[in-house]
């Protein structure tokens, strides 16, 4: 089975140059996910946005935050 492969910064248009500047910002590194979504430029864009909006430090405590992302990832069966 192969591996998916992402954008590659080289490869990058400058909005994904951009959103991977902010992720990168954000996290210490650009992960796997982010640059196989960059596939889809426009999909990129819309989950970047997602992000950002899930993430705002405003809307609920970090610690109900992290409660929330466990309980779906339990959900889902995410093994990590």
């Amino acid at each position: 089975m192969t591996r998916a492969l992402g954008v590659s910064d080289r490869e990058a248009g400058l909005r994904t140059r951009f959103i991977y500047w902010l992720v990168k910002r954000r996290l210490g590194r650009i992960s796997l996910g982010v640059r196989i979504r960059a596939r889809d430029p426009k999909l990129l864009e819309l989950a970047a946005r997602m992000d950002l909006h899930t993430a705002a430090s405003w809307k609920l405590p970090a610690n109900l935050k992290e409660l929330a992302q466990i309980k779906v990832a339990v959900m889902v069966g995410c093994p990590f």
